[in-house]
């Protein structure tokens, strides 16, 4: 019977061939697996994210109306915070630094109103009443210098309709002052509520130094307090003024000079030229520089009749009289014109009747007779204003 043949079995791989040849069908597997779970990860990081946004945009929507809710009800510390936390985000525009700035304001906290005013000026400087409270603060604390500078910057940015507002802060700023009484009590309630305001300080020490009263510090305290100032605020040229005037006044020279020198110079406007002049007249008895320091700061401030007071005086020792006698002339004419006895029948007529022209045009006589030209142009080239804006907080000292 014949043998069948047995098939031998197929021959198997060598281990080495093995591994040269990997499972094709199992990577494919794994990789598509591997894409579609990347996938489904950015699926979901694009589903959280959204979501993220969605609710943050409800959270800054929720704050805004609670922070309405707090100033409709005058509770002006609450309603700071969050129009704070609003400024913090993405949502932050002028309109919410100016709504921050009129609550910290209405809470007497002047130095942060203007902090968070100048952004609101920054992001919108087209419109008014942020420059409006600038120029209000700085009216209270006497900073003529950058008030007027206020002016000059917003005089062109600010739309046409409100511009005649503007002008009229400035204006009250630059040719009035207000009561003695009412500016102290203002600056008093600004440092109880924020005693880190060094411009309301230094405003109110200044005030005292000019017509100090019984019951103010007596002059070794403010000295202290204003050198401290100093100290810790070297760039602060309010506080600067105030110390180097009551060093002149009381003749203390040495120290005066040394506040001079130590001055920052970029901070060296018109409040430090006209203390130039005076150390260089008063002490140094050296006309000359004197007489082109007090030139310098009547650049800035052509109606400060006090600068055009040293260089009459500076120009008399010169042996010049007929320009002294013409700064003499200058100093009598701002005196009078600023007079409150001339000058308040003026503006209490004017400032009500802005929309007429011949309002405007009085106002504009008025800047031009001091040395204002720049302002008076303003004036007559202004059109009538629109009616100002409500603000929360935007009460006004007045004159």
């Amino acid at each position: 019977m014949a043998r069948r043949r047995s098939t031998p079995p197929p021959p198997r791989p060598s281990p080495q061939r093995a591994r040269s040849q990997p499972n094709r069908t199992g990577r494919e597997t794994r990789s598509g697996s591997g894409r579609r779970i990347a996938t489904a990860v950015v699926v979901l990081a694009a589903v959280v994210s959204a979501l993220g946004l969605w609710l943050s945009r409800g959270d800054r929507r929720s704050l805004m109306l609670q922070a309405e809710a707090a100033a409709e009800a005058k509770d002006w510390e609450k309603a700071t915070s969050l129009w704070r936390r609003i400024n913090a985000s993405p949502d932050a525009s002028s309109a919410t630094f100016l709504k921050e700035g009129s609550a910290c304001l209405a809470a007497s906290r002047a130095g942060q109103a203007e902090a968070a005013l100048r952004k609101a000026v920054a992001a919108a400087p087209d419109e008014a009443p942020a420059w409006l409270l600038l120029a209000m603060i700085q009216r209270v604390e006497d900073r003529q210098v950058d008030v007027l500078s206020v002016g000059r910057r917003a005089v062109d940015l600010v739309a046409a309709a409100d511009r005649a507002s503007l002008l009229r802060e400035v204006t009250l700023a630059a040719l009035t002052e207000l009561p003695d009484h009412l500016a102290r009590t203002t600056l008093d309630r600004w440092l109880a509520a924020d005693p880190t305001d060094v411009d309301a300080e230094a405003a109110l020490l200044r005030r005292i130094g000019a017509d100090p009263r019984s019951d103010d510090p007596d002059r070794r305290t403010r000295r202290d307090r204003l050198e401290a100032l100093s100290r810790s605020r070297p760039d602060h040229v309010g506080a600067r003024e105030a110390l180097a005037i009551l060093l002149a006044d009381g003749r203390e020279d040495d120290a005066f000079r040394a506040v001079l020198d130590a001055w920052p110079v970029d901070g060296r406007d018109a409040r430090y030229w006209r203390l130039v002049g005076r150390l260089n007249l008063d002490v140094d008895r050296r006309p000359e520089p004197a007489a082109d320091a007090f030139r310098r700061a009547l650049e800035e401030l052509p109606h400060d009749w006090r600068s055009h007071y040293g260089l009459a005086r500076a120009l008399s020792k010169m042996n010049q009289p007929e320009a002294a006698a013409r700064e003499a002339k200058a100093v009598a004419r701002i005196r009078e014109a600023i007079d409150p006895m001339v000058i308040g029948p003026i503006l209490e007529e004017s400032v009500v009747r802005l929309d007429q022209a011949s309002a405007r045009g009085a106002v504009a006589n008025l800047c031009a007779r001091v040395g204002l030209d720049w302002l008076a142009q303003a004036w007559r080239s202004a059109p009538a204003p629109a009616p100002a804006p409500a603000v929360a907080g935007s009460t006004r000292p007045t004159p």
